[in-house]
């Protein structure tokens, strides 16, 4: 099928950006996101154009580089798959389509479709690094950031709630733990916007996160308010 593809162009952070109409582009239903970005640059080198940028991995939904948005959707319209598995299956030949990055405060434009998404990294050092991976690792958590973009105020509660959930096991004293929840909590706070439970992020999430992980980020609040009544 032959598809008119818009694609966000953004030279850097403090540039103007705009969409970018590339057409015909040759693609296949069963191809991925990620597969039709490669036929845009394809496209584009064949007219003697600049290719796309875009945070490419290991194209098997496990590295969680690889997110961009489609028709408004943060990875894509099929429910909690990374852009890298997300087939085109719901297009047909002449149809258009839209894909511009993850949009999230916390996620500036680096160039075109790749941002950065240190954001979720400085959250995750604030629980001593290694140990933050292997809690998200446990939780199936890829650090995507899928949640962050797909929420309307930007929260990353979806993150912080898993890892919040997974770290207690992982201190050796009630003390670390405490301390480890509460810089995480202030990072937080720090990086994204407040969770209004709209559930958004779950149905994004290529690891099917449920909301009830949420409630870790509660949990932790009140732990550090009275350590002794929820501890």
């Amino acid at each position: 099928m032959l598809l008119t593809v818009h694609v966000w162009r953004q030279a850097g952070e403090d540039e103007p950006g705009g969409f970018e109409t590339v057409h015909p582009v040759q693609a296949r239903e069963e191809m991925s996101v990620l597969e039709l970005l490669d036929a845009v640059n394809e496209t584009l080198e064949r007219q003697g154009a600049e290719p796309v940028s875009f945070d490419d991995g290991c194209r098997e939904g496990i590295c969680g580089k690889c997110g961009v948005t489609v028709d408004g959707v943060a990875h894509g319209p099929e429910k909690n798959r990374a852009s890298c598995t997300q087939s085109l299956r719901a297009y047909r030949d002449g149809d258009e389509i839209f894909i511009e990055p993850l949009r999230a405060g916390a996620f500036p434009v680096k160039k075109d479709l790749s941002v950065d998404k240190k954001a979720l990294r400085r959250v995750a050092k604030e629980a001593k690094f290694p140990v933050a991976m292997k809690a998200l690792n446990t939780a199936g958590c890829i650090s995507c950031g899928a949640c962050v973009a797909a929420c309307p105020n930007g929260s990353g509660q979806l993150y912080v709630g898993t890892l919040l959930k997974e770290l207690p096991p992982l201190a050796k004293t009630p003390q670390e733990r405490d301390e480890r929840s509460s810089k995480v909590l202030d990072a937080a706070e720090h990086e994204f916007g407040p969770c209004s439970l709209l559930g958004d992020c779950t149905e994004v999430c290529p690891a099917g996160l449920p909301l009830e992980n949420l409630t870790a980020v509660a949990r932790e609040n009140l732990r550090r308010k009275d350590p002794e009544k929820y501890g």
